[in-house]
């Protein structure tokens, strides 16, 4: 045989030896992961579910801790030759406590079967460094970022940046190192009507100040009228703090 044909030759018999080698190995990692318990592979899907919500929500430092309840005995379940599907809709609104749907669509024998997963969930929140009253407007020095512990069931509409909680009135009491929500949160009047204000003007890049007032009240983050001082104008700008409104044009 031609030195050539038979160069071609084992290059057609490696490229076949490879490509059966590759084929064996998905092989092997879809039945060794098929093999794992269900219980086992519902809490690897969900801390990684977990952990792509934290990104989403700007969480820090997020890990989980996760138990699944099946709703229908194990023997009743064929064997699944095939990885499961987990769907979960209700994991974004409710992650520490939520139904699952366990799904085998394995040509041989699919099956479904329900469950509800119960998360526990440590992270980086902002907390009451001491006990404060209701109607406290929170300063940086009331508040500090510290790993909290979310239980299953718990809400998980914690504040993760300082910033967020800053100039924010406390609805009802709370006690030192307890987390911080939303719904512990209201936003006072920082500004109010006929008030003199300070107008910081922004426009492609370049920051002006001059003086204004507010025509209407106005909290943390809300859109307010105001009238400029000098030119008489009445434009919208967003309330910065107690004495600045943020006025941003765009051309």
């Amino acid at each position: 045989m031609p030195i050539i044909m038979r160069k071609r030759d084992f290059r057609f018999r490696r490229l076949a030896m490879l490509t059966f080698c590759t084929s064996l190995i998905g092989t092997w990692a879809n039945l060794a992961c098929a093999a794992l318990p269900i219980e086992k592979q519902a809490t690897q899907w969900i801390d990684q579910q977990i952990q792509q919500l934290g990104l989403q929500q700007g969480w820090q430092s997020v890990s989980s801790s996760a138990s699944v309840q099946l709703f229908n005995a194990n023997h009743r379940v064929s064997p699944c030759s095939t990885p499961l599907v987990f769907t979960a809709p209700l994991l974004p609104q409710s992650p520490t406590r939520f139904p699952l749907v366990i799904s085998c669509q394995s040509t041989n024998g699919p099956w479904k079967i329900r469950a509800q997963a119960n998360v526990e969930i440590h992270l980086a929140a902002v907390a009451a460094v001491s006990a404060l009253p209701a109607g406290t407007t929170l300063s940086a020095a009331d508040v500090q970022v510290m790993p909290v512990v979310l239980k299953p069931g718990a809400r998980v509409s914690v504040i993760t940046q300082i910033e967020a909680a800053q100039q924010m009135t406390l609805k009802r009491a709370v006690t030192a190192g307890q987390p911080l929500t939303a719904l512990l949160l209201s936003s006072p009047t920082l500004i109010h009507r006929n008030q003199a204000v300070t107008l910081v003007i922004q426009q492609e890049g370049l920051e002006l100040t001059t003086g204004g007032v507010a025509l209407q009240n106005g909290s943390k983050g809300e859109t307010i009228r105001v009238k400029n001082s000098g030119s008489g104008r009445i434009i919208s700008g967003t309330v910065r703090d107690a004495q600045q409104v943020l006025i941003r044009i765009i051309e």
